[in-house]
């Protein structure tokens, strides 16, 4: 359980690194509920918990990775990634859309993360409000938390990115790379250089 405990610690702790790193009082406000919630955990003893924690805060890491980019001072993902893989200087349409599907891609996985915790949360026989001695308002076969988790989950992340990308290239034919297994090929190049700009803080 420790070891899942730190796991979970790492992946909420990751995306608020930059904000925590600007001095940012709501980041540094939400360390002690979080750090209270880990402790909690740890002490648990129902071994089911970190199954239903982990789907939430996975797409969570990654809401928080997309959407820290869009505070005031930093530069969104998409266009660090628009920047760092054609180094010819974008089309203003083009830093406009960037901007909007990072937005995008937060909300997508804020709101997936929020179903996978009511999922959680409802879930029968072993949610996390019945494991907690709460009774919720109605519950959800535990089953549907496993398919939305498990597989739901994964397919609607492929289906936002295969139409985006369809989109994309609709809208924009000019790009830098010929086709998807580029495009992937160039993200993976750039990946050390976009993850430095990531977690370094802005002045």
């Amino acid at each position: 359980m420790t070891l899942i405990v730190v796991a979970l610690a790492l992946l909420i702790l990751v995306p608020m690194l930059p904000a925590l790193a600007r001095g940012s009082v709501a980041a540094w406000l939400a360390v002690p509920p979080l750090a209270a919630c880990l402790w909690w955990l740890s002490r648990s003893t129902h071994a089911t918990l970190p199954l239903y924690i982990a789907p939430v805060l996975v797409p969570g890491f990654m809401a928080g990775v997309f959407g820290s980019t869009l505070l005031a001072g930093q530069s969104p993902l998409i266009e660090q990634i628009v920047r760092l893989m054609d180094p010819v200087e974008p089309e203003p349409d083009v830093l406009i859309y960037a901007r909007k599907l990072t937005l995008a891609w937060t909300l997508f996985f804020i709101a997936l993360s929020a179903t996978n915790l009511v999922l959680a949360l409802l879930a029968e026989p072993d949610g996390l409000l019945l494991a907690g001695g709460i009774t919720p308002p109605f519950t959800v076969p535990q089953e549907w938390w496993s398919l939305f988790a498990n597989l739901i989950g994964y397919l609607l992340v492929a289906a936002f990115f295969l139409i985006e990308y369809a989109y994309r290239s609709h809208r924009f034919p000019r790009q830098p790379y010929r086709n998807m297994l580029d495009f992937f090929v160039r993200v993976l190049a750039i990946m050390p250089r976009l993850v430095s700009n990531v977690a370094a803080p802005r002045r």
